[in-house]
């Protein structure tokens, strides 16, 4: 059946697949729920190790608002993303500036699967939570609060209350 599938892509389709094919095979998708340990470790659910690699990036997310692991080849790509916006208007000095401050490299699971998710980015982010939604945002992994994870589905539809229309309209500007 999907073989039969195959047959009947546009190109058009064809090249939107190719073009996004590395986070089809790569990318990071669901959602888990993990506490934190003392030390303020984290199990990475097994499904996104592999994808994750064995040394990667802990952050804050591309909005400000929450930890993100990021595979060292997307990091490089989004934080020389932000370097290009950078050259175009100086006010991204800003964000550069934070986003580099709270980016920690060369971090690993440890035998278990665990990473240490550094203080600073734990205050900020998850304060005295003890339980976390690691979720895939495509790219990266998404870790907040378990009481931020269920939100953002009501917050969504709070600024966006017909998501099918949202996306006719943005694909009817192209």
């Amino acid at each position: 059946m999907a073989d039969a599938r195959k047959e009947d892509v546009t190109p058009a389709q064809s090249a939107l697949l190719d073009k996004h094919r590395h986070l089809l095979r790569h990318g990071f998708r669901g959602t888990y729920t993990h506490g934190l340990d003392a030390k303020g470790r984290m199990i990475i659910p097994a499904p996104m190790r592999t994808s994750l690699g064995e040394t990667f990036y802990v952050c804050i997310a591309p909005d400000f608002k929450a930890i993100a692991l990021f595979p060292q080849h997307e990091w490089e790509l989004y934080y020389c993303s932000l370097l290009e916006l950078q050259e175009k208007d100086m006010r991204m000095e800003r964000v550069v500036t934070l986003f580099t401050k709270y980016t920690y490299d060369d971090c690993e699971c440890d035998g278990q699967g665990r990473v240490l998710l550094p203080q600073a980015l734990r205050g900020k982010f998850l304060g005295d939570a003890r339980n976390v939604d690691i979720s895939g945002a495509g790219n990266y992994i998404r870790v907040t609060p378990v009481e931020a994870g269920g939100d953002a589905i009501d917050k969504l539809l709070q600024d966006i209350p017909d998501v099918l229309a949202f996306e006719a309209e943005i694909a009817g500007r192209h």
